[in-house]
């Protein structure tokens, strides 16, 4: 499922209803390239969640936690563990992860694709739910917002990407979150939001 967040407010009521569709014990991917709005998303999220504390990136600790929230937030950003090229063992972070995240939280992992245990995915064998980030650019085509209607099947989205006037850290810009479920628990998340957000739905 592709979700459209034309801006800032979209995506903060995107988060708010990802919060309110994620159950105990969720895991959440984040994929897409610096500036995507990926820690954008996790501030929305945890606000959503009822996060009091300020949520910032863990680029350097790779890990925060945050347990003000309806469920204990984790935050990893796995930035470190691939783009800066150094040479970082991720397991003793996994074997943490495993012994503090329990039924009652939710985890949120930027660079999931760097999250490696011996050579294997820490995602291998889980119930998580796979967000990709796509920034929208001038000109490009975008299936209808809103689901299945008569008419044309495709718009050039311009209203909604000022190039000449970028807000800053991208948040004002479009972007596309493409969702897909990596088993039944995440799957039901996806059902549950196309139900909440059947305005943004392409």
């Amino acid at each position: 499922m592709q979700i459209h967040l034309g801006g800032l407010p979209q995506t903060n009521r995107f988060g708010h209803e990802l919060a309110q569709a994620v159950g105990d014990g969720a895991i959440i991917a984040l994929n897409g390239t610096l500036g995507a709005g990926k820690t954008t998303l996790v501030k929305a999220v945890g606000k959503g969640l009822g996060v009091v504390e300020v949520i910032n990136s863990p680029t350097f600790t790779m890990l925060n936690e945050y347990h003000s929230g309806r469920l204990s937030l984790f935050h990893l950003d796995l930035y470190r563990g691939g783009e800066t090229g150094e040479t970082i063992d991720l397991s003793m972070l996994a074997m943490e992860l495993d012994e503090v995240v329990d039924q009652s939280s939710l985890v949120m992992i930027e660079w999931p694709q760097y999250f490696l245990v011996e050579g294997e995915s820490y995602l291998a064998d889980r119930d998580y739910l796979e967000i990709s980030l796509d920034l929208v650019k001038q000109g490009d085509l975008l299936h209808r917002v809103g689901g299945s209607q008569e008419g044309p099947a495709e718009k050039v989205l311009q209203e909604t990407y000022e190039a000449e006037n970028p807000i800053k850290d991208g948040t004002g810009e479009a972007r596309i979150a493409n969702l897909v479920g990596h088993g039944p628990q995440s799957s039901q998340v996806i059902r549950r939001l196309r139900s909440a957000l059947p305005d943004m739905v392409i």
